[in-house]
């Protein structure tokens, strides 16, 4: 499957080269969900190896579970994609945009709608929703990868679920 994938990392027996082959087509699938189109989906996974290409090998070499950091990686890029197209007013493109776990399923102004309160969420929050809906964590899971105790998890999972509730009524 990571046939398929641009080649961003080398492919050999170094570490990056390894995480890409293994987790490459992983992250792909969440780039391709939060930004909803290929080529978007390809420059987020890209700017993704990049990134942790540029990350001195001491503080790779420190990360216990490659694919987690991988994806708050990629979680930012995308995230940080889509408010500079909410910045240059390009909402409609969000149309493409998959449904993420709320919203599995339904018409494209629901999706587009969903993608919008998803923006106004404040960093976090976003993280914590993206974890536990699109990446079918637990919210222990979600206090682990984030820091947060297992209870503002929840709360925080309430509050995006009032807000999207809000933006989606």
């Amino acid at each position: 499957m990571t046939d398929d994938l641009p080649t961003v990392a080398p492919r050999g027996s170094g570490q990056l080269g390894q995480w890409y082959s293994k987790y490459g087509a992983l992250v792909h699938r969440r780039c391709r969900t939060l930004m909803g189109n290929e080529a978007d989906a390809n420059d987020a996974l890209q700017e993704t190896f990049m990134r942790a290409h540029r990350t001195p090998q001491s503080n790779r070499d420190a990360v216990m579970q490659p694919l987690p950091w991988l994806y708050a990686i990629a979680t930012r890029i995308c995230f940080d994609a889509l408010d500079a197209r909410k910045r240059r007013g390009v909402l409609s493109s969000l149309k493409e945009m998959m449904g993420l776990g709320v919203v599995a399923s339904g018409s494209v102004e629901d999706k587009l709608s969903m993608g919008s309160a998803l923006i106004t969420l404040d960093e976090k929050t976003r993280e914590m929703a993206l974890l536990h809906w699109l990446d079918g964590m637990t919210q222990e899971e979600v206090a682990q990868q984030t820091g947060y105790s297992r209870k503002t998890v929840g709360v925080k999972l309430k509050e995006a679920e009032v807000a999207l509730r809000e933006v989606m009524a």
